[in-house]
């Protein structure tokens, strides 16, 4: 293990309440998590070898290209309803 995680305030940041033995199976597996991220950071690999493919082919990527964007007024145009400026929508919390 690398460092000592503060398991109560990882507790405390994720709003939920763990028992003692909750808080030693947490602290256990987020070390290993730890300790592999940290494995993986300390590997050397040419770029050239690493792959998201799952079949190991090379990406055909396309260029980036900048292009003209609508503008505020017009992408408010189309809008069903709008108000000062702004898109006005149904509530998503009552």
């Amino acid at each position: 293990m690398t460092d000592k995680i503060n398991i109560q305030n990882v507790a405390k940041l994720a709003a939920i309440k763990l028992t003692n033995e909750e808080e030693q199976k947490l602290e256990k597996d987020l070390s290993m998590i730890i300790d592999h991220f940290a494995a993986l950071s300390d590997m050397e690999l040419p770029d050239g070898n690493i792959s998201i493919h799952p079949l190991g082919l090379p990406l055909n990527l396309a260029e980036d290209t900048a292009f003209k964007f609508l503008s505020h007024e017009e992408a408010l145009s189309n809008a069903p309803e709008s108000k000062d400026g702004q898109f006005v929508v149904p509530p998503s919390l009552d």
